[in-house]
């Protein structure tokens, strides 16, 4: 007997299907299978944290998020086209804060409960790459955290040195209405204070290794001393969330009397200043630097909470960085860019070999520094450009050999210190000026002002993959050497 065609085709069709149907559920429960291995298998945990442990009861973590998928908060940050600086800052927080809070809920429940019950972590939560930091976590705590189905890694604490040359304190009897100390004069400062523009109603914020906000060339312009201020929103110290600020180091101290110090130490003497210790010795740890970078996109209190975005400043002085080619710091230099936040660093101390600038300052969203001398030759220690793939770094020169400034050590008196971490204070008060003299004004067209009017320096002869250092823009000064009246 002839077999009906169309049941034949009927039934075959049904026979197909349901061997597909079979494969793709074998597929799919092999999927779910592999992703419960995973889980089973716990987070990975950098080995660095279990040799932490073995020589301490308690040691630092970063948190990743298996769900932490930031760019779909960014993306509906982005569709939203927001154009005043306000809205941007506000709205950034809120957006990135809540998807946050929602990947982090668990765990961070979890973690509540420890302190609850007795446990000495605390955290400080990274709302820019949903990751959370944890302080003083102990054993039983990583392990309990390697278990969590919603953790993806935990990474451990990175430091990374500061680099300078100190080379003579000067005693309290300093005068601090002395004549402006040589980078002031050199980068032509007081020519834009005659005509009015020393920074008023532009505030710096510095991440560094705290400050001396008592010292006599400090405390006018710290914005904690303002009439109605505190230290809320002014100063954090991501380790130890010491309520007022200090510095056992110097370094911030000195960068900040650049930029923002009176009595002819910074180029910006009428600026405000705020600071977050991401340096909380002789090293900057990357947790604190991340924590920094986010407090400058939206300040907290002292203890971390209670943010207010509008407090933001408006550029940010970096007088740290590591190695090169790094873009560990990138979100962070989106966020700021992203709500007009210009962030100046210093490019690298690695010496005038050519590819030897550092990060963040070799990114293309930071403004990186090196340094020059009073005779406007390159300092013998400044890192040296190309940056990646090819970019003239450092964007411009400023005076870093010997620079007198504010010492930590007392309320009167000056240290003098060589480094691209002097030089770096010095564009960032030359910027200040800038956007003193236009508020309305981008990032990029202030940072360009700042390229397109700088000086020539005194050439050493160097070439750098082609480029000759007494052509500009070239890989030992970038742009040259700033002039502050000339960018405004």
């Amino acid at each position: 007997m002839n077999e009906n065609p169309i049941k034949s085709e009927y039934f075959g069709n049904i026979y197909h299907t349901t061997i597909q149907c079979l494969a793709d559920m074998k597929y799919q429960i092999a999927l779910v299978v592999l992703g419960l291995a995973c889980l089973a298998l716990g987070a990975n945990v950098e080995e660095q944290i279990y040799r932490n442990l073995e020589n301490s009861d308690l040691t630092n973590v970063l948190i990743t998020f298996r769900r932490a998928n930031t760019k779909s908060a960014w993306d509906r940050f982005y569709a939203l086209k927001l154009t005043t600086r306000e809205a941007i800052l506000d709205v950034q927080h809120a957006i990135l804060k809540e998807h946050a809070d929602i990947v982090q809920a668990d765990v961070a429940a979890m973690l509540e409960q420890g302190i609850q019950e007795g446990k000495r972590h605390y955290l400080d939560q990274l709302w820019i790459t949903n990751e959370l930091i944890v302080r003083d976590i102990d054993a039983e705590t990583v392990e309990m955290l390697r278990n969590h189905p919603d953790v993806e890694s935990l990474v451990a604490e990175q430091f990374i040195p500061l680099e300078e040359t100190e080379e003579t304190f000067e005693p309290a009897e300093y005068n601090n209405t002395v004549q402006n100390q040589w980078g002031v004069e050199n980068v032509q400062a007081p020519a834009a204070w005659a005509r009015g523009f020393t920074g008023t109603g532009v505030v710096i914020g510095n991440t560094d290794t705290g400050a001396r906000h008592t010292h006599v060339n400090l405390a006018p312009t710290y914005r904690g001393n303002d009439p109605g201020e505190n230290h809320n929103y002014n100063w954090r110290a991501p380790t130890g969330n010491a309520a007022v600020p200090s510095d056992t180091n110097g370094h911030g101290t000195h960068c900040i009397g650049s930029h923002s110090g009176t009595g002819g130490l910074g180029v910006a003497p009428n600026s405000r200043w705020i600071s977050c210790r991401g340096c909380a010795t002789a090293a900057c740890s990357t947790f604190d630097l991340n924590t920094c970078g986010n407090f400058m996109a939206c300040p907290t209190d002292t203890a971390g909470g209670a943010a207010n975005c509008a407090r933001a400043p408006r550029l940010v002085s970096n007088s740290w960085g590591g190695g090169g080619g790094n873009t560990w710091y990138n979100p962070i230099l989106t966020a700021w860019r992203n709500a007009n936040i210009a962030g100046v660093f210093a490019i690298g101390n690695s010496g005038t070999a050519c590819s030897t600038v550092g990060s963040p300052g070799d990114q293309p969203l930071a403004f990186g520094v090196g340094s020059i001398t009073s005779t406007n030759t390159l300092s013998t220690f400044s890192s040296v450009g190309p940056g990646p793939a090819g970019a003239i770094k450092p964007n411009v020169a400023a005076p870093g050999t010997s620079v007198v400034s504010a010492t930590h050590l007392a309320d009167t008196g000056t240290r003098t210190l060589s480094g691209t971490s002097m030089a770096t204070p010095h564009v960032s008060g030359a910027l200040a000026l800038v956007f003193q003299a236009r508020p309305a004004s981008t990032v990029v067209a202030a940072q360009d002002s700042i390229q397109s009017s700088a000086l020539a320096h005194v050439s050493g002869g160097r070439t750098c993959v082609g480029t000759p250092e007494g052509g500009r823009p070239n890989h030992h000064v970038g742009h040259g050497r700033i002039n502050a009246n000339g960018a405004i």
